[in-house]
């Protein structure tokens, strides 16, 4: 079998001590291509005609036209949580399995959103400007005033493994009620994390802090595409806080942007944006109220160990002919079984 993972790459040595290993072991039972992935349709027509497996596929120009031109592919690997750089639908027509590796990155996504959740209601980065700015402080120049999260309300849009650790974490930290929206899940689920199931507009309405941990669709039985709109915002109470850890687009960043200027909403933690990396004229970068990161939630020294190595055993597990973890188009199996 041929592989297409291109490793390491920028990858520090410090990050490959699990994978490397992994690596050497895959390398033993296929014929594995770790240069650069193509960055021209031409070059990836040519590179992908004879690979049976490719990790970490973005960027390309048109999906079925990719799958067409790779008769022998049978498995697209993510060696991250999301997988919204892959048309699953195109893979599924084509036979192809879609896999990710949701649980090593949870950990550390979690602890970012909740981190994320502390410092808005505490209002640290937004002092810490000022402090920085203004080279001391004075208490009545500066709003220091936060707000307690104990015995408040917490959505999480999502209750995965990411929207689980965070509702466990909260919960327990904070004896924090914690609401669910996940048309995915039934009730018994929820339970496992403490939480309430709820439909969308009694979430946002009835929420102190929404945390945003769900993947971004965009066809399929449940969109979450611009999830939250204007129309959501308009429910949110005015003290509500914002936090979005999964994909920018979940959220309609403008209608978000106008109900902070209204101030329909209170403040936002965003490590994810619509257009990444955020660009010089996005408003966000001029609100005191909101809190940014760099899409770094999953960034801890633990999950990225973890993440390759695991995306690495996975392709190991296809090659060797056992079926692959975390299959997000399960329906290919049954197919390849019939």
């Amino acid at each position: 079998m041929k592989v297409l993972y291109p490793w390491p790459g920028p990858t520090p040595p410090a990050y490959r001590v699990a994978a490397d290993g992994v690596m050497t072991r895959l390398k033993q039972l296929a014929d594995v291509d770790t240069t650069p992935h193509p960055r021209t349709k031409e070059a990836w027509i040519a590179k992908i005609k004879d690979a049976n497996v490719a990790v970490n596929v973005g960027g390309i120009w048109n999906w079925t036209e990719f799958l067409d031109a790779a008769p022998h592919l049978g498995m697209v690997q993510n060696a991250f949580v999301g997988y919204d750089n892959i048309d699953v639908a195109a893979c599924t027509n084509h036979g192809v399995l879609v896999c990710n590796v949701p649980e090593d990155m949870s950990e550390a996504v979690a602890q970012h959103a909740m981190a994320l959740i502390l410092n808005v209601s505490k209002k640290v980065t937004s002092v810490d400007r000022a402090i920085r700015r203004d080279r001391g402080w004075t208490r009545g120049k500066i709003d220091v005033v936060g707000f307690e999260l104990w015995g408040k309300t917490l959505g999480i849009v999502g209750l995965g493994n990411i929207g689980g650790r965070l509702a466990v974490k909260m919960r327990d930290a904070f004896d924090m009620r914690i609401l669910a929206y996940d048309p995915f899940l039934v009730s018994s689920g929820a339970q496992r994390y403490g939480a309430t199931l709820a439909d969308l507009p009694t979430l946002v309405k009835e929420s102190d802090v929404i945390s945003i941990n769900c993947l971004l669709t965009r066809t399929g039985p449940s969109p979450t595409y611009h999830l939250l709109g204007a129309k959501e915002f308009d429910l949110m109470k005015p003290t509500t806080v914002i936090v979005n850890t999964s994909r920018g687009a979940v959220i309609d960043e403008s209608a978000m942007i106008a109900a902070l200027k209204a101030g329909k909403i209170a403040a936002a933690g965003l490590d994810v944006f619509e257009t990444e990396p955020i660009t010089a004229d996005n408003p966000l970068l001029d609100m005191e109220n909101v809190v940014l990161t760099a899409h770094q939630s999953s960034s801890t020294l633990e999950a990225l160990i973890r993440t390759p190595a695991s995306a690495m055993e996975n392709v190991i597990r296809f090659v060797q002919g056992q079926r692959p973890l975390f299959v997000r188009n399960p329906a290919v199996l049954y197919t390849k079984t019939a």
